[in-house]
């Protein structure tokens, strides 16, 4: 026989293992649930609306990118607006999905499924970072469903992807919220505190600058600005009780902690010089002139549960309630963890600085009104918020927060509540997911990638739509006449993606006034008109714009022109070589310039 023994494993060993396969288990499982929302990897997200938007940045931040000594984008250029210029400052950043997409599209090239990848990654690491993050104080259970609420049970976030990407990628500020909290109940209970916490909740803070400011990033920030003062006061008086040596018992240097020092290094190198370009460079434009919509939320939402027949595909509440309705889970995390979050609150009462911080920011939150009522624009990040609801994505995160400190009742009416409570729950959570399974991705075709390929051949730097569209989600460049077919065309501009040419359309998240007077010097809104016949005088014009500017081709709609004007661009520069579709826009054919 061998003279080696097996050694024994220990009872805290075979903890840890079931431990690491309960949380490989919540990976695997919302994993699968986040692939059922994505549904298709075949191709890039595309449908011609908002949808575009954010590859396309992302590609916008691959071409103008230096990193050295640290990153800067460089955005005063003249890829779109060509051949004017243009501040393109205010496209909807994302710096962790845009480095992600810059990535990719260096090594395999425009035309991959990046950003569904990208978005089932963000999706397990919120449910298991959630989950590790509470397990402490809550235990794996209530902390893995707390992982699946803010995650792929986040109504509101799921239903926003692929249209609005920038605000259903909310992983950093889920996590910083959480370990936020985390820490104040440490603080709170008198739990000492370990280095390497610190150090990752102060990382999070970092990491949170990857996503969109104004709509995502600033929540986090904002919660953590209104649970400092209850932290240092909590701080304060267990100082007074034990001293530094009591807090700081579990500061103990090691190579978790020096690993941790790196990582936020890197990540302040990667994130912290492009917010302050960013926010700096938006801040300096006046925006006084341009009226802000009262897109408005009503905290009456919070109601209406995700069951058939009363959830919002079903009925207009709008109607009654009077607010501005966006998409499907505006307002509500669900009514079955509103009312989980009332009884947890009911439990914790007495406890009020644990609770205070979510309270105030649901307060903040729910109030919200972008003209009557600025609640959120008491912090600077928010400076550009335009939309109430949006805060709807951090609302599984606050009332889920509540909602942990429920303590199943020991009597038999409280137990059967709570049966029915946890029942309407997961009604909810499976209503939500089945009505989202069944909501194709659209994804850009493979008649329309080659029908790119073919103008990234063509000699030349840059392509006219005609017509274009050049706007901004504000309004600006609509009523002036620049974008005749907004619905239709506002995101084609998306698609120089794939042939890498310059364009002279493009929308905006905002537009400044000053932005778009060359196009008016020009007399732009004349030629767009809808039906307008040409005159020799704008054949000429057109001709020397093409020609000094070097334009490979145009890109014509003939959904959008008359006969007469498709006929004109015939015979003035020759027959298409190539046509397509594209969603929305409809018909689109290329006429080269020989």
């Amino acid at each position: 026989m061998s003279n080696l023994a097996v050694a024994p494993i220990v009872p805290h060993q075979q903890t840890s293992y079931r431990l690491w396969l309960a949380y490989a288990g919540l990976a695997v499982l919302t994993g699968l649930l986040a692939v059922g929302i994505v549904g298709d990897f075949s191709h890039p997200l595309s449908d011609g609306t908002d949808t575009d938007q954010f590859e396309y940045v992302g590609y916008v931040f691959a071409s103008n990118l230096t990193l050295w000594p640290w990153p800067m984008l460089h955005l005063l250029n003249n890829q779109t607006f060509y051949p004017y210029g243009i501040n393109q400052i205010f496209l909807d950043w994302g710096f962790e999905r845009d480095y992600w997409y810059a990535i990719c599209y260096r090594l395999f090239g425009p035309a991959g499924p990046y950003l569904q990848y990208y978005y089932v990654y963000t999706l397990v690491l919120t449910a298991v970072g959630s989950c590790a993050l509470l397990r402490p104080w809550y235990g794996f259970a209530k902390s893995a469903l707390f992982g699946l609420a803010v995650s792929v049970f986040n109504v509101y976030a799921v239903w926003k992807f692929p249209v609005h990407m920038n605000v259903c990628i909310d992983h950093w500020t889920v996590l910083c919220m959480v370990a936020t909290y985390r820490l104040l109940r440490d603080v709170l209970d008198r739990r000492p505190l370990t280095l390497s916490f610190v150090l990752v909740w102060v990382w999070l803070h970092v990491q949170v600058l990857g996503q969109e400011l104004a709509y995502v990033a600033g929540y986090a920030l904002t919660f953590t600005t209104l649970t400092l003062p209850v932290l240092g006061w909590a701080l304060w008086r267990w100082y007074q009780q034990t001293g530094w040596a009591g807090i700081i018992a579990g500061f103990k240097p090691g190579a978790s902690g020096w690993l941790m020092i790196g990582l936020i290094l890197l990540s302040l190198w990667l994130y912290l010089p492009l917010t302050i370009q960013i926010a700096f460079g938006a801040w300096g434009f006046d925006f006084a002139e341009v009226p802000l919509a009262p897109l408005w939320s009503s905290p009456v939402r919070l109601l209406i549960p995700y069951l058939p027949g009363l959830h919002t595909f079903d009925h207009d509440y709008s109607r009654w309630i009077h607010d501005i309705y966006e998409s499907f889970g505006q307002g509500s995390p669900g009514l079955g963890l509103v009312v989980l979050a009332g009884l947890g609150w009911w439990q914790i009462r007495r406890r009020v600085a644990l609770w205070l911080p979510i309270g105030s920011m649901l307060v903040l939150c729910l109030l919200y009104h972008p003209v009557l009522l600025p609640t959120l624009k008491l912090f600077p990040w928010f400076t550009y918020n335009r939309h109430g609801g949006r805060a709807s994505l951090v609302y599984p995160v606050l009332f889920g927060l509540l909602a942990l400190s429920v303590r199943w009742p020991r009597h038999r009416v409280g137990a059967v509540i709570g049966i029915a409570v946890l029942g309407l729950l997961g009604a909810e959570w499976y209503t939500a997911y089945r009505l989202r399974e069944f909501v194709p991705t659209p994804v850009v075709s493979a008649d329309v990638l080659r029908y790119c390929a073919v103008i990234r051949q063509q000699p030349g730097v840059a392509v006219l739509d005609f017509p274009f569209c050049t706007v901004g989600a504000d309004g600006v460049g609509k009523k002036e006449g620049l974008c005749p077919y907004y619905v239709r065309q506002n995101a084609v501009f998306t698609f120089r993606r794939f042939y890498d040419k310059k364009g002279v359309g493009q929308y905006f998240g905002r537009l400044h006034p000053d932005q778009i007077q060359p196009f008016l010097r020009d007399n732009w809104p004349r030629l767009l008109a809808p039906g307008h016949v040409f005159t020799d005088t704008d054949w000429q014009f057109l001709d020397s714009f093409l020609r000094e500017n070097h334009f490979a081709g145009i890109n014509l709609y003939p959904d959008l022109l008359t006969p007469e004007q498709l006929a004109g661009f015939y015979r003035r520069y020759g027959n298409p070589i190539a046509q397509t579709r594209f969603p929305e826009a409809g018909r689109l054919v290329f006429v080269p310039l020989r």
